[in-house]
């Protein structure tokens, strides 16, 4: 059963009823280093809080996964509700009764967890999206449930990429929902495009229209997300915005970045994709150790290579970075977002590659198995 602490005033013990619903409750107090010694000796899978400053304090929001798998934030106020939401790591709820039941990574052990592939690259459109799509094309003609997802906050493009009608952007909608505690499966559906085309099929949640709007996709809301699709699908690929700044030096401030950063930091895999002219190879470079420390080795893609320039551009990766050329996807006829999927479909090979190195079992297709 998922484990519980509960973090505020006395008025509180109110909701011990609502939570033990669902949830073994362990203790309640009204002290921050009371409740860091108790998660520090004994962890636990949720940590509810009062919105306030006295609690939610850098001690508390610093905790180690291995100490506190989530935190909710019971804040009343539109104000509070805001200030809580902002904070990373924290999803802000108007009540107690908002907080959907957790299941504890043991209980959750006996399914398989989705894998969570983030596709990246540096500033320059060396083939995010395409790549992207490949990837959830050859994913789902070899059965697996796939929903694709589109957080590039400077320019999504996925909905334009396949022709698909997003009069709501479906990745903040979720986004939304989530912040209010009321994210479900059944809203993941209504929320979600769908492909369906020559026997290639998964679900999409579109990005944003405006690049203006990426506050509306906030790091803690992008997290609670990604965690719910992780229960619904086998895959899930999301496409990421080139950014990784990380406002540091001002204290507070927003994130424009943030999302990405933590859609890196939450993937089971990254793909990292470049070019392979001059300045495409530049860019990779220092682009991979932009995102060193956010994440394991990525799996590097070197995308519209033109013939006799895939050795020279391997080379030089090899001879200034760490890292190793997984694949290497041949120039196309510059329709690359028209030709991502049908690409895919009928020239396979390159990708089913790439989807194997990020640990995916891809085989021929066959019949594939639909979930919400």
């Amino acid at each position: 059963m998922t484990t519980v602490g509960i973090l505020g005033p006395s008025s509180r013990r109110e909701d011990l009823d609502v939570l033990r619903q669902w949830a073994e409750v362990r203790w309640g107090v009204d002290s921050v280093p009371e409740a860091i010694a108790r998660v520090t000796s004994d962890p636990i899978d949720v940590l509810v809080s009062e919105a306030s400053v006295a609690f939610l304090t850098e001690e508390v929001l610093t905790l180690s996964p291995e100490s506190v798998s989530r935190i909710y934030a019971i804040a009343e106020s539109d104000g509070m509700h805001a200030w809580a939401d902002a904070l990373a790591g924290v999803t802000a709820v108007r009540s107690v009764h908002q907080i959907p039941p957790v299941e504890s990574p043991s209980e959750s052990s006996t399914t398989s967890a989705a894998r969570v592939i983030t596709v990246w690259g540096p500033v320059g459109s060396p083939g995010i999206t395409t790549t992207a799509i490949s990837l959830a094309t050859v994913c789902s003609l070899s059965g697996l449930s796939v929903v694709l997802c589109d957080l590039d906050t400077r320019g999504s493009s996925i909905a334009i990429a396949l022709n698909l009608v997003d009069d709501t952007p479906g990745f903040a909608a979720a986004c939304r929902l989530a912040g209010r505690g009321e994210l479900t499966s059944d809203e993941v559906a209504r929320l979600s495009a769908k492909v369906n085309q020559d026997g290639v099929r998964f679900s999409v949640l579109t990005g944003l229209p405006r690049a203006s709007r990426w506050a509306e996709v906030a790091p803690p809301k992008a997290r609670a997300v990604i965690g719910l699709l992780s229960t619904l699908f086998d895959v899930v690929i999301v496409d990421a915005g080139f950014g990784v700044e990380d406002n540091e030096w001002i204290e507070d401030a927003p994130q424009r970045d943030g999302t990405t950063r933590v859609v890196l930091q939450l993937a089971d895999s990254v793909v990292a994709v470049g070019t392979s002219d001059a300045v495409g190879v530049s860019r990779i470079i220092r682009g991979l150790d932009e995102i060193k420390g956010l994440c394991a080795s990525p799996t590097l893609v070197l995308n519209r290579v033109a013939r006799g320039d895939g050795g020279d551009a391997t080379g030089v990766i090899h001879r200034f970075t760490e890292h190793r050329v997984s694949a290497s996807i041949p120039a196309d006829s510059r329709r690359g977002v028209d030709d991502a999927l049908g690409r895919a479909r009928t020239q396979p090979g390159p990708w089913r590659a790439i989807a194997r190195t990020v640990g995916l079992t891809v085989n021929p297709p066959r019949r594939s198995r639909w979930r919400r």
